[in-house]
C-alpha cells in the first residue's frame, strides 16, 4: 500500500514541475516500451521546448534499492529528456544515483532543492506525441476518479453491505442536473429529485447512479436498538 509520504511527494512533484513551465503534468502515467509497462510517478511536458521530464519518488532506501527500472534499458531516463529522483533530505548520496538521473530533495516545509541536475537524453525511446497522450489520459483519469471518490466514498468501508436490502446511492437528476444521495430499497426503480424546485422523477435504470454502500438487517437492528435506548433515556 502506498504511504501517505509517497502520495504527498508525488503531489509536490507536480507543483515543482508546473513551476518549471511545464504545460501538462500528471501523476501515475503509464508508459509502454518494448512490451514493458512503466508507471512514472510524475511526468511534466513543455510544449514549446518539446521536452519531457519524469520524476520518480523514493521515500526509503529500500524503495530505491529494489527499483530495477532505474537501471534497466527501458528505465525512466530512457523515456524522457530529463529524469529526476525526488527524496526526503539526505536519503541518497550523489554517487548512488543511476547514470543520467538528477536528484531533488524536499525538506520538512516542502521546499524542493536541486541537488544534482540530470543529463539530457537527446533521443528518448518514446515519441513526444505518445507521452502527451499518456499524460493527458492520466490527468483526466485522476480528475474523474477524484470527483467520483468524493461523491461515492463509503465511510463505513462496507461494514454493513453484506446481504444488504437498503442502499445509499448517488444519482444525477436528468432535469436539473443536481447530484444528491438517496436511500433506496433493493430493486427500487425510481426516486424523486430532492431539489424543491424540481422534484423530477429519476429513473434509476437510466440516470448516472453510483452505489455508495449498502445496509443489511444487522445495521437496521443496531439502529433500532440505539433508537429505542435513546427514547427510554428521554422518558
Amino acid at each position: 500500500m502506498e504511504s501517505h509520504l509517497h502520495k504527498h511527494l508525488k503531489k509536490e512533484s507536480l507543483y515543482w514541475l508546473k513551476e518549471k513551465m511545464t504545460d501538462l503534468c500528471a501523476n501515475e502515467v503509464k508508459l509502454f516500451v518494448r512490451r514493458k509497462r512503466v508507471i512514472a510517478d510524475a511526468v511534466g511536458i513543455n510544449m514549446k521546448r518539446k521536452e519531457v521530464r519524469i520524476i520518480e519518488v523514493k521515500t526509503s532506501r529500500q524503495d530505491f534499492l529494489r527499483d530495477e527500472t532505474l537501471y534497466s534499458e527501458y528505465g525512466y531516463h530512457h523515456l524522457a529528456h530529463y529524469c529526476y529522483l525526488l527524496t526526503p533530505e539526505n536519503l541518497l548520496a550523489l554517487e548512488e544515483l543511476p547514470k543520467g538521473y538528477g536528484l531533488l530533495e524536499i525538506d520538512e516545509f516542502d521546499k524542493i532543492t536541486v541537488k544534482r541536475k540530470p543529463t539530457k537524453n537527446q533521443k528518448p525511446f518514446l515519441k513526444l506525441e505518445t507521452i502527451i497522450k499518456r499524460t493527458g489520459r492520466a490527468a483526466t483519469n485522476t480528475l474523474l476518479y477524484k470527483e467520483l471518490s468524493y461523491d461515492t466514498k463509503d465511510v463505513t468501508s462496507g461494514a454493513f453491505s453484506k446481504g444488504a436490502t437498503i442502499f445509499l446511492i448517488s444519482a444525477t437528476c436528468p432535469q436539473c442536473k443536481q447530484r444528491n444521495k438517496y436511500l433506496i430499497e433493493k430493486g427500487q426503480q425510481t426516486v424523486e429529485c430532492l431539489k424543491k424546485s424540481c422534484q423530477q422523477t429519476i429513473p434509476l435504470d437510466k440516470a448516472r447512479v453510483h452505489t455508495v454502500t449498502g445496509y443489511n438487517q444487522e445495521f437496521l437492528r443496531q439502529i433500532l436498538h440505539l433508537s429505542t435506548k435513546e427514547d427510554k433515556e428521554l422518558i
